[in-house]
């Protein structure tokens, strides 16, 4: 017998003669079948819902039947074990029946004091999301279901980094450094996102998006408004606006220009906007009204940090804007949640509602990227493969994160999604909308409350952003020293009779400058996401490959060096030049 400090575990024999789990708790229980656990494991394996080749991350580990049987499905995947149970995993770590697995990497173990908000990282390919899957063991899903949603959000929130810093990052990684650095003023003296945590407990919210059935049921907000949390995303604040009806909140983050179109000629100007750093410069420039500001990746906030300064919240993104409206209507304590314009599919043919700027635009008929899922009313709907994701990025995102709120989809029309309770708008505002309350007079008093930062503080960081900004160029001329010399390699390795003295010695030099750029490591930070792309290539692209023989293989090595300088001294620049207006756009706004 195991005994733990609140509880009792147990391991005896099954009927069959293997060993099993009992727990004693408010009453005795077995973990695993007390006739059969290996057969009870195959069968739980069987049902979960994965591919060959998938990672699956196993929530709750026991003895570990269910972890060896599963590990026999996944021929050439991987399985991530985590026992959200401390006790659980200290007193059965010595009777697992799959520690062959463990030393063939084919499972890792991790404890519930391991999960942190990039605890996934390295061990799933962020690259390729969509082959992780989650799977629970329910006997102990059931009886500890507290660990299990913790980690279940730890989950949520690694995953959701990942989602970050794959191909979408690749892309706007530039952009969004030279962003966020544009935004530098505006996040100092936004309201920070983490002082709206659960204002509105227990309060009806709607999230309208811009799919097209928002057609259908957006005149029913001015039934809702002054009874509901109103939060718009940025594509459907014209269509809302024009009705007439203010957003409570409205929320965006789209780094690119066409973000901006959605805040031109708006009817209505005045209301609140939650922006994550990375958003368009001049939707925040020319924004009336109180700025709620998030910092979502991690460079950035550590950059904030490092500086001496506040980081104004996390919330949390993903592929759509709609992920970052239900993730900071969770925060603000909303319950139901109910989304309108959520379609996530092609309703009546169309891709958004009438009144945005993409009214006009329609599927197209490339038949290798649509789908046919299952609709709203129980029927099929075409979707593409990039709804798809989104679709099954926020039911991943709802059942980690709602914690048992009511979460309503009254879209009337689209895709069904997982995890809502499907019903018109009118009869969700009849059912949960009942008691009035003015969510735009407490929201406006905590932005009123706010004090940003004072001039001291302000002229510190333009200080030391100029005094950052210096030491990118010493990095700058390091890396060009750097560039040079890998030139040089290349020309004598491909000389008709290489001189390896010559070459040592420049191996050398490059050595020398890899670690004077080592030295300077802590000044580079500003500059991690815009890297990426150089990164990314360097270790997945045409240089990931070895050459056949040492010649052409010194050839690639060099040939490798000089990208990876050559990327750096353009990252470089392109950050110290945002640096520089940042601080001048500081020092503008605190005359």
């Amino acid at each position: 017998m195991i005994a733990g400090e609140n509880s009792t575990f147990e391991i005896i024999m099954a009927k069959n003669g293997l060993i099993t789990l009992k727990y004693h708790g408010d009453r005795e229980v077995f973990l695993h079948s007390s006739f059969d656990p290996e057969m009870e494991g195959r069968r739980w394996a069987e049902g979960v819902d994965c591919q060959p080749d998938d990672t699956v991350i196993v929530l709750g580990i026991g003895l570990g039947y269910h972890i060896k049987a599963l590990a026999r499905r996944l021929t050439s995947g991987k399985i991530i074990a985590i026992e959200p149970h401390e006790e659980l995993i200290a007193s059965c770590s010595n009777y697992w029946v799959f520690k062959d697995l463990i030393t063939k990497n084919k499972v890792i173990i991790l404890s519930s004091e391991q999960p942190s908000k990039n605890f996934l990282a390295g061990l799933v390919d962020p690259f390729h999301l969509e082959k992780v899957k989650i799977a629970e063991y329910h006997p102990l899903r059931y009886y500890f279901s507290r660990e299990f949603i913790d980690i279940l959000r730890e989950i949520n929130n690694s995953l959701s980094h990942l989602f970050v810093s794959a191909n979408t990052v690749l892309y706007f990684s530039r952009t969004w450094t030279q962003n966020f650095f544009a935004n530098l003023d505006k996040i100092l003296t936004a309201v920070p996102a983490d002082l709206f945590k659960d204002v509105f407990p227990n309060r009806p919210g709607i999230i309208v998006s811009a799919g097209p059935s928002l057609n259908k049921n957006i005149h029913l907000l001015k039934k809702a408004k002054g009874k509901a949390v109103i939060i718009v995303v940025g594509t459907a604040l014209r269509p809302v606006t024009a009705i007439d009806v203010k957003p409570d909140i409205a929320v965006s983050l789209d780094g690119s220009e066409a973000n901006y179109r959605h805040f031109q000629e708006l009817s209505i100007s005045g209301f609140p906007l939650l922006f994550d750093a990375i958003i368009y410069p001049q939707i925040l420039r020319e924004h009336q009204g109180p700025l709620i500001g998030s910092v979502f990746y991690d460079t950035f906030s550590r950059w904030l940090i490092n500086s001496g300064l506040q980081v104004p919240g996390q919330i949390s993104i993903g592929p759509s804007v709609a992920n970052m409206a239900f993730d900071f209507a969770v925060k603000l304590g909303l319950d139901p949640i109910i989304f309108i314009g959520q379609d996530l599919a092609f309703s009546d043919g169309h891709t958004h509602a009438r009144g945005t700027v993409y009214e006009k635009n329609k599927p197209t008929d490339d038949e290798v990227n649509l789908l046919e899922i299952e609709s709203f009313d129980g029927g099929k709907v075409l979707t593409s493969r990039s709804l798809h994701s989104m679709l099954l990025y926020l039911e991943t995102q709802i059942a980690l994160t709602a914690s048992g709120r009511n979460i309503i989809n009254a879209t009337e029309g689209g895709a069904k999604i997982a995890g809502t309770r499907a019903m018109t708008l009118n009869e969700a505002i009849n059912l949960y909308c009942k008691d009035k309350f003015d969510p735009e007079e407490k929201i406006q008093a905590i932005c009123s409350a706010y004090n940003p930062p004072g001039p001291d503080t302000l002229g510190k960081l333009v200080q030391k952003i100029k005094a950052e900004a210096s030491n990118l160029e010493k990095a700058t001329k390091i890396a060009r020293s750097g560039l040079r010399l890998a030139n040089n390699l290349e020309l004598l390795l491909r000389a008709k009779e290489p001189l390896q003295h010559k070459i040592n010695k420049l191996l050398k030099r490059l050595d020398a400058v890899d670690k004077e750029l080592k030295n300077l490591s802590a000044g580079l930070l500003p500059v991690d996401m815009a890297f990426q792309p150089v990164w990314f290539y360097l270790n997945k692209g045409a240089f990931d490959k070895e050459a056949e023989d040492q010649h052409t293989e010194g050839i690639r090595l060099a040939k490798k060096t000089q990208f990876l300088y050559h990327g750096l001294i353009e990252s470089i620049n392109i950050v110290k030049e945002s640096m520089l207006q940042a601080a001048k756009n500081i020092d503008k706004g605190s005359e």
